[in-house]
């Protein structure tokens, strides 16, 4: 008879939705020798498809030129543009982004441009000519949100990035009693794997209990509900279910005190958004001994960039949240000695058309991410940053950029730091020999310091 980890089961069954959307899952603990210094990747999904050659704008006349003619009513005025002028000011970025712009000029963050999802190399010909395989689902949100989660452009599966680079590594080392996954943004893809999975906190609330239980003058539920989940029963179903709902309100009372505990940082963060969510993100990272882990992934999701209108006004009213939690939570690791140990990016469901739709941008394929870090070769654009003129060779309609950068090349890069071997980088990227060879000595991209 096959038999099943708890984890896998949840992971099999619809369990697994039930239990880590009420409580979370906290995975058990890897007993393995210590290695390495603390890291962490920290993913932020900006939902919805950002119009991000308007965070990411060419800044010198005639590249500029090219844009405003790309983006007519969607331009930002040349005179607005904040100059990043690490770059020889030949960019500039979103008036909103002023925090980020100093995080690019002073070295700690960088751009990815003209990023997205490949499912092997492709050209424009191969792509008018429907010669190459495409990632499933082009253009749309549900798929290409699954797709950048995945790593797996050309075909469906059940684990993401983050969960597969946990189940390699979580044998090796000290994770304490929570899973090394943890997501302000509810049940992912991004951070399940086929053994371990993501164990959910509330921004705002933490460690969210079942209601009234623990509370002092609920003794006698507490105590009941206890002995409910402690009961042994015939069906194997429920008794794991049952068994795996224990562990988790156990563990949940754990990190729960842990978290009462957790150092006052002096860095302040701005309410809701962002900013709030890396709070909490902060708070469980500055706990990282007490919690006995080495490794930990953040997941945290920021709806709202379907800007099919209004892309001008919705953009200056969100970015500088973006902005600001970046900074503030660039602070908070510095103020814990932590900036070289934790690694943030952005990711979103495509980019957008250049043109304009009367309204707003529709639709689109590349586009340009963030990344940001103390090891993040900062102060530089990475990948080709493409040609804007409409009809160009990247332009496969109306605009939308073919991608010249994959996502596995960029999400290799940040593996190999994590701690993933070479040999290995195929495990969790299954399609990243396509688009970089493990045993070359350059890096993938070079974003990241190898010193």
């Amino acid at each position: 008879m096959k038999r099943y980890t708890r984890r896998k089961f949840l992971g099999h069954t619809g369990v697994a939705l039930a239990a880590s959307t009420q409580l979370g899952w906290l995975g058990r603990t890897a007993q393995a020798d210590a290695g390495g210094d603390y890291c962490a990747m920290v993913c932020i999904l900006l939902a919805g498809g950002a119009d991000s050659f308007n965070m990411l704008v060419p800044n010198d006349p005639a590249t500029y030129a090219t844009y405003t003619a790309a983006r007519s009513d969607l331009a930002l005025p040349q005179e607005d543009l904040i100059p990043l002028t690490s770059t020889g000011s030949s960019f500039g970025v979103h008036p909103g982004m002023t925090e980020i712009q100093q995080l690019f000029d002073a070295g700690d963050l960088a751009f990815i441009a003209n990023i997205g999802p490949l499912a092997e190399p492709t050209t424009r010909q191969a792509y008018d000519n429907q010669s190459v395989t495409l990632p499933l689902g082009l253009f749309s949100h549900a798929d290409q949100i699954a797709v950048w989660q995945t790593a797996a452009a050309g075909r469906r599966i059940t684990t993401g990035f983050g969960g597969r680079v946990a189940d390699l590594i979580e044998p090796t080392i000290e994770t304490g009693p929570v899973s090394m996954n943890i997501s302000m943004s509810g049940t992912n893809l991004f951070q399940t794997g086929n053994q371990v999975t993501g164990y959910a906190l509330d921004p705002a609330e933490g460690v969210r209990r079942i209601g009234g239980y623990a509370d002092p003058g609920n003794e006698a539920f507490t105590a009941a509900f206890d002995a409910i989940v402690a009961t042994t029963h015939a069906d194997p179903y429920r008794n794991t279910y049952a068994n795996i709902l224990a562990d988790s309100i156990s563990s949940g009372e754990q990190l729960n005190a842990v978290l009462e505990n957790a150092p006052v940082l002096n860095t302040t963060f701005s309410e809701g958004g962002l900013s709030e969510a890396l709070a909490q993100v902060a708070r469980v990272i500055s706990v990282r001994d007490q919690l006995g882990t080495e490794r930990q992934t953040f997941f945290v999701t920021i709806g709202g960039w379907d800007h099919h209108d209004e892309v001008l006004v919705n953009q200056a009213n969100m970015l500088p949240g973006i902005s600001r939690g970046l900074s503030e939570f660039h602070s908070a690791l510095e103020e814990m000695g932590l900036l070289d140990g934790v690694t943030t990016f952005t990711i979103s469901d495509f980019g957008r058309t250049l043109t304009s739709n009367g309204k707003g941008s529709d639709h689109g394929w590349g586009g340009n991410n963030i990344v940001m870090g103390g090891t993040v070769n900062g102060g530089q654009i990475y990948g080709q940053f493409p040609d804007l003129t409409l009809g160009s060779e990247l332009d496969v309609g109306r605009g939308s950029l073919l991608p010249t950068t994959s996502v596995d090349e960029f999400y290799a890069e940040l593996a190999l730091w994590f701690g993933v071997p070479a040999s290995d980088l195929s495990l969790v990227l299954p399609n990243v020999g396509r688009f970089f060879d493990p045993v070359s000595e350059a890096p993938p991209l070079g974003f990241i310091q190898t010193t």
